[in-house]
């Protein structure tokens, strides 16, 4: 990430950041970044030296690396936002870096000094050490970035559910509830790009919707995959059959099971419990995959 954010950030101006160019995905690392910053400087107050550790961790590997980082690609193909997001980019990384150094001290002292700066402060200790800024938080963008994630999460399932290439791409349909059209329209070029999406399309919930697709919800949204052409929906038939036979097999020896008056008697009521638990999760799995397979075959 840090090679990435120094290779990206040439040329970049000594200017901050310019809050009135900020695109959701900047105002949602902002607010992690904000938030981590409080969260670590509370653990070192309480010598929770480990707690300090994960949290950094957590928010530098999954929130920068894994999510802005890759957003960030995409920002910097628009000349419009290009250099604020590089402004984001270097600053987001020179606060982690900052707040990385009691617990890595030479790698992030090595790599702060590589970053492009206007300070005189000539060593990481000597900088200011990052807290909760309250120009820094913006929940609202925060809660909305979330509802991205979970739709591209959602989308990347899908696509290995139905083994759909990485390079194919797909189109979706979106029923969007309580509004959530807005979010969706800001953040289309993540999705295409992140999902590898080609087409979106925003339906209404009495579009009659094609029977040879699969469907995922995401927050109040219900999301529409057509797989019409991007699989061979007989032999995912086949394969829908295998595992329905597979998960019948198994719930006719658990009901044999509940079905033996001396298991019934003997065995522990936790087990009891646990055979009946997964009977009911067999079956809604059943009811699933004979959905999905009457909507696969047309």
């Amino acid at each position: 990430a840090s090679r990435f954010v120094l290779m990206n950030i040439e040329g970049v101006d000594n200017k901050d950041i310019n809050y009135d160019k900020l695109t959701l995905a900047d105002k949602w690392i902002l607010n992690k970044l904000n938030e981590t910053a409080k969260e670590t400087n509370e653990n070192i107050k309480n010598y929770r030296i480990g707690e300090m550790a994960h949290t950094l961790y957590d928010f530098f590997w999954n929130s920068y690396c894994d999510w802005y980082v890759e957003i960030a690609k995409i920002q910097l193909q628009d000349e419009d936002i290009k250099l604020n997001t590089q402004r984001v980019l270097r600053y987001v990384l020179d606060m982690t870096l900052r707040l990385l150094h009691p617990v890595m001290p030479h790698l992030t002292e090595y790599i702060w000094q590589l970053l492009p700066k206007n300070t005189d402060v000539r060593a990481i200790m000597l900088a200011k050490f990052p807290v909760y800024e309250e120009k820094l938080a913006f929940t609202e963008e925060n809660t909305q970035m979330e509802l991205v994630f979970e739709t591209i999460k959602s989308l990347r399932n899908v696509r290995q559910s139905f083994n759909i290439p990485v390079s194919t791409k797909v189109n979706i349909e979106i029923i969007a509830g309580n509004n959530e059209d807005i979010i969706f329209k800001k953040v289309e070029a993540y999705i295409h790009r992140l999902a590898r999406v080609e087409d979106i399309k925003y339906v209404d919930e009495n579009h009659k919707t094609e029977k040879q697709s699969a469907s995922t919800v995401v927050s109040n949204s219900k999301i529409i995959v057509p797989l019409a052409g991007l699989i061979d929906l007989n032999e995912e038939v086949n394969r829908q059959n295998k595992k329905l036979e597979k998960l019948l097999g198994e719930k006719t020896g658990l009901l044999a099971r509940t079905n033996n008056v001396k298991f019934m008697a003997n065995a522990k009521p936790e087990l009891i419990e646990q055979t009946k638990a997964r009977i009911a999760e067999i079956e809604v799995q059943e009811k699933a995959i004979n959905e999905l397979i009457n909507s696969l075959k047309g």
